[in-house]
Parts: structure tokens; sequence; C-alpha cells
């Protein structure tokens, strides 16, 4: 870009966004979102709507790792209007100037494993940082609906909120389920949930890989979260019968500097679905958000 957008405070920033009642879409302001630069200049600038998204494993990455960065965040009409015309794909999000020489990084997960891999949270070596990008690929492909919603018909938040199976014995697994099945999206949700919840019975844990968190924890932890909101369903993990869910939930929320940035102004506010999945893209209040 020839000219970089201004700064702004994420307190203002966030008013405005809720100010904002047609939601997303009528969202307006193109701008930079300083973290942590008060010393020292900014590692990496994250370009993306303001919204959680695609956006937010990166943003809990960043956090983790406590370096300065920037975000980038520019309102729907700004993207229509030519903010698309500056991306390498026309999509979002993207990292800018990745690699020091003016080119920038398209792809939600070409930028979650490049940063993993920057920041050390993709795994110990190269049979692990495997390991982890195959449930990663699995995640991405179920709870993320193959990057193209955060509602679809392979995992729903939605259709988990009036679900009614208490009980992991009897239930179908991943494993010996066939991609093309006859379960409905509660059912389809809840495969991937009885999964990771045998990953985290075989790891030594809190986490996924044992006593560290690698990038793949704030993947699931931030869907989790969504699904643990007081409107969806806090008490999935008993509700569900998933208690190595439940407390890994408790474990990521814990870390002082996930639990700052839930808590802060930084995090882009949730924005409202309708049990029938569908997302309206109007901002709505959730556990800590607004912070303002």
């Amino acid at each position: 870009m020839d000219t970089l957008p201004p700064y702004i405070e994420y307190t203002e920033y966030n008013k405005s966004l809720f100010s904002t009642k047609e939601g997303l879409f009528a969202t307006r302001g193109h701008y930079r979102l300083r973290v942590r630069c008060e010393d020292s200049p900014p590692l990496y600038r994250f370009a993306y709507m303001p919204m959680r998204n695609r956006g937010e494993i990166i943003r809990l990455m960043l956090e983790e790792a406590q370096v300065p960065y920037e975000v980038e965040v520019f309102g729907f009409k700004d993207w229509e209007e030519g903010v698309k015309e500056t991306t390498p794909q026309g999509k979002c999000p993207v990292l800018r100037d990745y690699d020091g020489q003016g080119n920038d990084l398209g792809q939600e997960g070409a930028i979650t494993r490049f940063l993993a891999g920057e920041l050390g949270l993709d795994g110990k070596d190269s049979m692990e940082r495997a390991h982890i990008d195959s449930l990663y690929c699995l995640w991405f492909s179920t709870m993320r609906n193959n990057g193209v919603s955060h509602d679809g018909k392979e995992f729903s938040v939605a259709s988990l909120v009036d679900a009614n199976c208490s009980e992991r014995e009897g239930r179908p697994t991943y494993q010996e389920t066939f991609r093309l099945n006859e379960l409905d999206k509660a059912g389809r949700s809840l495969l991937i949930l009885d999964y990771f919840e045998e990953q985290l019975g075989k790891s030594e844990g809190p986490y996924l890989m044992g006593a560290q968190p690698c990038y793949l924890d704030f993947g699931l932890f931030y869907i989790l979260f969504e699904l643990s909101e007081p409107s969806n369903v806090p008490d999935f993990a008993s509700k569900f019968d998933l208690p190595l869910l439940g407390e890994f939930v408790k474990a990521v929320e814990a870390r002082p500097q996930i639990n700052s940035y839930l808590k802060s102004a930084r995090r882009m506010p949730r924005y409202q679905r309708d049990k029938s999945g569908l997302s309206l893209y109007t901002y709505v209040e959730g556990k800590w958000s607004p912070a303002l």
C-alpha cells in the first residue's frame, strides 16, 4: 500500500462498531490499531475486517507470544471500494509485508502456519509439527467448515443450542463415520467434539500436545469459547459429556496473556447468529465483550 491508514485507539474503534446498528456490512473506516508498540516497532501487521472469524486464531497467537504488532482494520464498505485490490488474491485476511520485501501473505491457513513457526507455536520437532498439521487440517474441514463459515453443515454452534445428547457412549465416532452420512448438523458437530475430547485424553494435558499450547489449541479454544457463551451452551462440557474440553477451555482462558486479551478492547466483538445457523453480522455483547 502506498499510504498507510491512520492510527485509532481500540476503545474508540469498538464504540464505532456498536454504534453501527446495521452491522458489519455497513462499517466504514480504514485504520491501524497498535498492540505493544510503545517501545518497539511492530513485527507484524495483520489486515482484516472488524470481526473475529478468520482472524481470531491469528490474534490469539500474537497475544500469546506477546510480540508488538498492528491490526490493519477496514470496514466492509472500504473493502468493497478498493481495499480488496491491495490484497494478493482479493481475499482477506492478509499479513502485510510478511517477508520484509513488500510482499503480502494471503489465506488464513498459510498465515496461521507461518506465524506459528515464527512464534514457536508449531511443535517441538518435525514429527510433532506433522501431527499438529494433521489435526489442524481436520479442524479446518470440520469446525471451520472448510473455511467457508463458522456455522455450516460440518459444525454448527447454533445446532447444539437445542441438542439433547448427554452421554458419549453410544454416539458414533468420527473414525467410523463416512464422509457422506445422514447425520444432522448437531450430530456432525458432536462427532468432532468427541474426537478432540479423545485427543485430549491421549495428551498429558492440559493442551493437545501436553504442557505447552500450540497454534491449534487457539483455534479449538475460540470456537469452544463461542459455544460456551451464555446465549449458546455455557454448560456444554457437562451437557455433552466432554469434561476434558471443558477443562481445556478453562486452561487456555486462564493463561495470563490470553485472559488479558479476552477482557480487553483489543478483541473484536461478536456478531449475531440466528438459531438456524444464519450469520446476521450485527454486533452483540458476549462474555467480556464489549470491553469499552
